[in-house]
């Protein structure tokens, strides 16, 4: 019921057009940082907040497109900085470097001419892995049993909507440990099953990741930039301090290895404000990185830091209308909208 509120108060407020005339009416030193992840021709069979259907994802670039200059993540903080925000600025980002930025994402970006951010896990580039949440995905869309146990929980696996709501707790779950202790937790799962969590991510996988040829044509036309997000797309904040600094320089020198150019921007994995600490910044800036990235919803003003830019997580089941007020700050914003990993 309070769903259905919510919808309906989203659509009377946009119907009114008011958030994006006082967007442009009142200017202000703002701009919007989107967060993505990938973008699809075909649903998952079990879905998942980061998979966003690429129709979806068009309307929501063609409605950018006409109410904001979209410009590229070092030149917002370039205005930022310089206090020359004119007009109604945003940002487009996608998280994890999924093959499907390059094969489903790239060609919508090159047909609107908008620019983008992807950030990539540098340990995955040109591998057969994927990112640890995918894993589970795969595992649960393939599953023959009707239900799981796991840590004295029962989770229902009898329908599409009972396996979306038990990977989405299990994600949850899951992001509360240490990275070693996560991914073995993660083989126990994918194993219970029926999956293994070995098995390669083959080419034509929704999880498969970009490789070094797919980077180098996203760079090429002068659309993309390419950040860095770990090596391993761990939590920082729960690694050893000298683990914590190894997954962030390794990544950040990977990404000038791939591009040749210097890595400039990070992206902190899972995002929020517990997730990375004063040392991770201190070595982002020892490193040159002069943007990062959070999953903290926002607007980012002069005086937000650089190194914790706010982003609006955008996935799955974000509506056309809460989108559109998202936008434009006139909602609260929420972090991701599923409990796994930005």
């Amino acid at each position: 019921m309070l769903a259905m509120i919510r919808r309906a108060l989203h659509h009377g407020l946009v119907a009114t057009r008011i958030p994006p005339l006082a967007h442009r009416l009142l200017p202000r030193q703002r701009v919007t940082i989107l967060m993505y992840h990938a973008v699809l021709s075909s649903p998952l069979a079990v879905p998942d907040w980061c998979f966003l259907d690429e129709r979806l994802f068009r309307l929501q670039l063609e409605y950018v497109a006409r109410h904001f200059e979209v410009v590229p993540l070092s030149e917002a903080v370039r205005r930022l900085r310089q206090r020359t925000v004119r007009r109604p600025t945003a940002v487009l980002t996608f998280d994890d470097g999924f093959q499907s930025v390059h094969d489903v994402a790239l060609p919508v970006l090159k047909r609107m001419g908008l620019p983008a951010t992807v950030f990539v896990v540098t340990g995955l580039v040109g591998t057969d892995g994927t990112p640890w949440f995918c894993r589970l995905n795969r595992a649960l869309a393939g599953a023959t049993r009707r239900s799981l146990e796991w840590r004295e929980e029962t989770f229902a696996l009898d329908s599409g909507p009972a396996r979306a709501q038990a990977g989405a707790v299990l994600q949850a779950r899951l992001k509360e440990l240490p990275h070693p202790m996560l991914l073995h937790e993660l083989a126990a799962l994918v194993g219970a099953l029926g999956d293994d969590p070995q098995r390669p991510i083959g080419p034509g996988s929704p999880y498969r990741v970009l490789g070094p040829r797919e980077l180098k044509a996203l760079t090429a036309g002068g659309l993309f930039e390419v950040g860095a997000h770990t090596e391993s797309h761990a939590i920082l904040s729960l690694l050893p301090p000298a683990e914590r600094e190894r997954e962030v320089v390794e990544s950040v020198h990977a990404v000038t290895r791939l591009t040749h150019r210097t890595c400039r921007l990070f992206a902190y994995p899972n995002g929020r404000a517990s997730d990375y600490d004063r040392e991770v910044r201190r070595t982002l800036g020892e490193l040159g990185v002069e943007a990062a990235v959070t999953s903290v919803a926002g607007a980012n003003v002069p005086t937000t830091p650089r190194l914790e830019l706010r982003r609006h997580g955008v996935g799955a089941d974000t509506e056309m209308a809460e989108f559109q007020l998202m936008v434009h700050h006139a909602l609260p914003g929420r972090w991701g909208g599923r409990s796994g990993m930005a």
